[in-house]
């Protein structure tokens, strides 16, 4: 999608997990790999958060130290290239590329856009780059970005928005344990593990 980028939150410890998730394989592949595939749509896809990429994808640094959460790699976006960006947690490799086409469509409108199951999803979602100030704000004060949401204009798309989309949740669950990709085995009913 012009004018978006396609940003991969890849900046956590992966404590959980016990080992890098993004070079975690599922259904065979790394989970980078499968986040890239879906982001194949944009001119330009960057791991956040990372020093170097996995998958042949470019990476840069989180711009303030120590973690953060997935604020601190939609900041450091925002900051860096000053664009819309459609972020995408590089545990959700199940993410589907036209879920993300129609949040490129609302970040190149400047839209922030969010996805409503049970609760926001942050880390599957459009971010104008209207909310930088708020982002470098709450991302001071150790906040969220749930908590960055509290005070800049966004749009709600509830089940009935994205379903018509195609989507089922598949998009934003998050593989962040051995116990979660099991989970997502039984509930998508896909074979992730062999």
């Amino acid at each position: 999608m012009k004018g978006v980028v396609g940003i991969i939150l890849a900046g956590g410890e992966s404590r959980r997990m016990g080992s890098d998730k993004a070079l975690i394989e599922v259904g065979g592949r790394p989970m980078a790999g499968w986040v890239a595939d879906a982001m194949a749509g944009f001119d330009r896809v960057v791991m956040v958060g990372r020093r170097r990429g996995v998958a042949g994808l470019e990476a840069i640094p989180d711009l303030q130290p120590g973690p953060a959460g997935p604020l601190n790699g939609l900041q450091t976006a925002l900051a860096v290239f000053r664009q819309p960006v459609v972020a995408v947690a590089v545990d959700q490799p199940l993410v589907r590329s036209g879920t993300l086409d129609h949040l490129a469509r609302l970040a190149a409108a400047n839209q922030t856009a969010v996805c409503i199951d049970k609760r926001p999803q942050v880390t599957c979602a459009a971010y104008s780059p209207d909310c930088l100030d708020e982002a470098d704000r709450v991302l001071r004060s150790g906040g969220s970005i749930q908590q960055m949401l509290r005070s800049v204009p966004w749009t709600r798309l509830d089940r009935e928005v994205w379903s018509s989309w195609g989507e089922d949740g598949r998009s934003w669950f998050s593989m962040d344990s051995p116990d979660a990709i099991l989970a997502a085995e039984r509930r998508f009913r896909i074979n992730l593990v062999g």
